[in-house]
């Protein structure tokens, strides 16, 4: 029991390890990231798969142990240095195949280790007389205590490394608790492991982590591992630079934060009380503060990443850091802003929508809320990335979707065209040409650097605004980004996709697009009825309906998750606990569903498999009426029910064939890591797109129904 905890304890460390590292490497695609999990799951079950004929002899568990720890190790430094082994310039993206093929190396070896290693242990367990329900329970705990380590590493301050270290002396551990049957030599070699373990994690670990970071970034000054993100700080010369997860943040030589404030402020004739949302690190309230505000709120989110660059940015006296009208708050921006006073201008300096962690700040909801905390006449002011000429289709569209967002909460919205488009919204007249501005602007004795007069006559009176207007006007009527429907979401995904084949941003339209989901869903039930056609024999329908339930509870997690973003912000502490919910809850239904009086009760009424997942549903739909369930402590308790609903359909499944358990459960896992990865891909990058998380969810309460057949199938075979 002790080593099939302390696999899932290994499989949850090295994954967080391996992603975390390729969202740090590859710029912070969301959408790399959504593949590299699907990767993962991927690798885990052909690693399950294969697993089923290994035997379970101590030296096949302990070299796979051993060959875990040392590959979390390998994978982290191949990650570093693939830009440099394929010849990529430094910041460039490298080419999306080569991505791909990255993502496929750094994730599929260790998975594959992982999944490898489940089946021998369900052998090893059974002949002490555990079944495969408890075994996979035993697993599944262990995961979840991975989840709480991992997340308490990172949250103290170590770096990726220093967790990778780590968790190649807890495979060793590992490993030799799997040949040394003794207790005594196994405590000396394990007293050994840990202390020399320790003491790198506590002294030269710190140095590899930035000699290894210099592959990427040759002009390093200084890294953290934030719980958010890895900040990195680049000089050359006196510029620095900084970078929130490979992707440039800002550097001390541009102007986007003064022009950003400058264009904001001067929409206002007399402004008083200002609140920055983000934006604290590239400067943006420094600059407003040359305006004369009397007040400057600036809420920011990372506060340890906040620390390191005010640390490195003071000596280098590359901004303007006015500290005494701005006060820094550390906290949720949504939850601060609902129980502040009001402002008679909000600028949202977060970045851009392309992500579900961003997408919330560029929503219809989160303007409403800024509406409500404004003064009259006050101004909530955005700025979105764009081009002086041509538009692709997909920005055009991701712009659009959040101008019209806007516009549904505010009469009066000014567009500002250009490299980075900036849009304004009031409930009062704003101004419609240069001249207001230029005005105040002489009246503040103010010498910007971009924001000149001649350039604000430039921005107010070119063709291109009127045009852009226009064109905007028009396509925003495809949809509104709202916080349940993320429309931002899908077009930010092809406009990545574009960077390489610019044929998907000629030919793209909308994902939400009422053909587009029609399509999806005859696609859909073309599935279902082919896994329903192919599984008329008893074993097969076993697997399908592990395989179904997966993945409907892989959606209803992403699905969940996001809904507690939107509500509560990026809390990656408490979204590892939530995680940690959710393995629990899987551990526990499986334990549960292996007991004898459950398994005769699911046997009985095999419908109740199909009735769990819609509740499992039900819930997740109900966090949008109540949105108190989408606290911590309601989406803990709807997680680790979903959770237990996949525990409790293995430990059925598991008990199908008594016979023959010990192979069967190998098909089993495989076909519960695979259904995971099939709802991993599906639901963030077509689903919710699509559909919205409420129709995610929704169409994993018809999966609910298509379970059903088969587990009649299973029934009427008993």
């Amino acid at each position: 029991m002790i080593l099939l905890a302390a696999a899932g304890l290994l499989s949850m460390l090295a994954q967080v390890v391996i992603l975390r590292e390729l969202v740090a490497a590859l710029f912070g695609v969301e959408l790399l990231y959504v593949v590299a999990l699907g990767a993962w799951l991927a690798g885990t079950a052909a690693g399950a798969l294969l697993g089923r004929g290994v035997a379970g002899s101590r030296a096949v568990v302990a070299v796979a142990l051993f060959a875990l720890g040392a590959l979390t190790l390998a994978e982290l430094c191949f990650i570093r240095t693939a830009g440099v082994i394929v010849g990529a310039v430094p910041g460039a993206y490298l080419p999306f195949p080569v991505q791909l093929a990255c993502v496929v190396a750094a994730t599929m070896p260790a998975s594959f280790v992982c999944g490898l290693l489940f089946p021998p242990l369900v052998r090893r367990a059974a002949v002490v007389g555990v079944p495969p329900s408890q075994a996979y329970a035993w697993e599944c705990a262990g995961a979840a205590a991975g989840g709480l380590m991992v997340t308490a590493m990172f949250w103290l301050g170590l770096s990726t490394l220093q967790v990778a270290v780590f968790t190649a002396a807890t495979a060793g551990i590992a490993g030799l608790r799997a040949v040394v049957s003794r207790s005594v030599p196994f405590l000396i070699a394990m007293a050994g492991i840990g202390a020399l373990a320790s003491v790198v994690v506590l002294g030269p670990a710190r140095g590899w982590d930035a000699s290894l970071l210099r592959w990427q970034y040759p002009a390093l000054a200084a890294v953290e591992d934030t719980p958010y993100a890895r900040i990195v700080v680049t000089r050359a010369g006196n510029q620095l630079a900084v970078f929130a997860n490979g992707a440039l943040a800002f550097d001390t030589e541009g102007t986007s934060a003064e022009a950003f404030a400058d264009l904001a402020a001067l929409q206002l004739p007399h402004p008083s009380r200002a609140l920055v949302i983000g934006g604290g690190m590239e400067g943006v309230p420094a600059a407003l503060a040359a305006h004369g505000l009397a007040s400057i709120d600036n809420v920011e989110v990372d506060e340890r990443a906040d620390a390191l660059v005010r640390r490195i940015l003071s000596p280098a006296g590359g901004q303007k850091r006015a500290e005494r009208p701005v006060r820094v708050i550390f906290d949720e921006p949504r939850r601060f802003l609902e129980g502040a006073q009001a402002y008679d201008l909000i600028l949202v300096a977060m970045p851009p929508p392309t992500s579900g962690e961003t997408s919330r700040f560029y929503t219809q909801e989160f303007f409403a809320a800024c509406r409500r905390h404004l003064r009259a006449g006050g101004v909530v002011a955005i700025r979105l990335p764009a081009a002086e000429n041509f538009w692709p289709p997909p920005l055009v569209r991701l712009v659009a979707a959040v101008v019209r967002a806007l516009q549904t909460e505010f009469p009066i919205v000014s567009v500002i065209p250009g490299a980075t488009m900036y849009a304004f919204g009031s409930v009062a007249t704003l101004p419609d040409s240069a001249e207001p501005l230029v005005q105040r602007l002489y009246e503040r004795r103010l010498n910007p650097r971009l924001m000149t007069p001649p350039y604000l006559r430039y921005l107010y009176g070119n063709d291109r605004r009127t045009e852009v207007r226009g064109v905007l006007t028009l396509l925003a009527r495809g949809g509104v980004n709202r916080d349940a429907a993320p429309v931002s979401y899908g077009y930010a995904a092809m406009l990545w996709l574009s960077k390489f084949y610019p044929r998907v941003a000629v030919g793209v339209g909308s994902t939400a697009a009422p053909g587009v989901r029609t399509g999806i869903a005859v696609c859909l039930a073309l599935v279902a009825a082919a896994l329903w056609w192919g599984s008329r024999t008893r074993a097969r329908a076993s697997v399908t309906v592990m395989l179904v339930v997966s993945a409907a509870t892989m959606a209803l997690e992403t699905v969940a998750l996001l809904r507690y973003q939107v509500a509560n912000g990026v809390m990656f502490v408490n979204v590892g606990g939530l995680l940690t919910c959710f393995m629990a809850g899987l551990g526990l239904g499986s334990w549960g569903g292996g007991l004898p009086a459950v398994r005769r009760r699911l046997a009985a009424r095999p419908w109740m498999m199909a009735a769990a997942v819609l509740v499992a549903a039900g819930g997740v739909l109900l966090m949008t009426r109540w949105p108190a369930l989408a606290g911590i402590a309601g989406t803990g308790v709807l997680l680790a029910t979903t959770g237990g609903v996949a525990g409790a359909a293995f430990a059925a499944m598991a008990h199908e064939r008594p016979g023959e358990s010990s192979r069967a459960v190998g098909s089993l896992y495989a076909a519960d890591v695979a259904g995971g990865a099939v709802g991993a891909w599906l639901a963030p990058l077509v689903l919710v797109p699509a559909f919205g998380l409420d129709g995610t969810a929704a169409l994993a309460a018809v999966a609910a129904f298509a379970l059903v057949p088969l587990c009649l199938t299973l029934s009427s075979r008993r």
